[in-house]
């Protein structure tokens, strides 16, 4: 008896591991409202030296590029297939973008026990490729 449990049991688990084989481990598409990526009632730019920490090239884990960079107090993200952007920040390690719907937030550098800076990147699919469903957002990770 104990044998058909421990069989059924090992049949359940399978399917349920062979179901989550269908999408890549590095994305994950979610559904969100547009509120995500407002920037705030008051900008905020950030000096050189705050900056300074997480600025330089970042890779995405689908394999583009991410550099971010500073020009005078402002703050910007050059996204492979999608350009440069500017962003605000809402915190010293969360940013969004200006005119586009793009979202990072950066693990804080000094806190983190990582041994590189990791970040977050949120943005609708579509930006990134046509076939996204509508609404759909892609979340990717990066480090340097």
């Amino acid at each position: 008896m104990k044998r058909f449990i421990l069989a059924g049991a090992a049949c359940a688990l399978s399917a349920a591991a062979a179901a989550q084989t269908g999408q890549p481990a590095e994305q994950v598409t979610v559904r969100a409202m547009a509120d995500r990526f407002a920037p705030p009632a008051q900008l905020r730019n950030m000096w050189y030296d705050e900056f300074d920490l997480v600025k330089g090239d970042y890779t995405l884990s689908d394999g583009r590029s991410m550099q971010l960079s500073t020009w005078g107090n402002r703050m910007y993200a050059r996204v492979e297939g999608i350009g440069k952007l500017q962003l605000v920040a809402l915190s010293p390690y969360e940013f969004v973008a200006l005119g586009k719907p793009l979202r990072i937030v950066i693990d804080d550098p000094e806190t983190s026990s990582a041994p590189r800076i990791t970040a977050t990147v949120t943005m609708p699919a579509h930006l990134l490729s046509d076939a996204g469903p509508a609404g759909a957002l892609l979340t990717l990770l990066a480090h340097r």
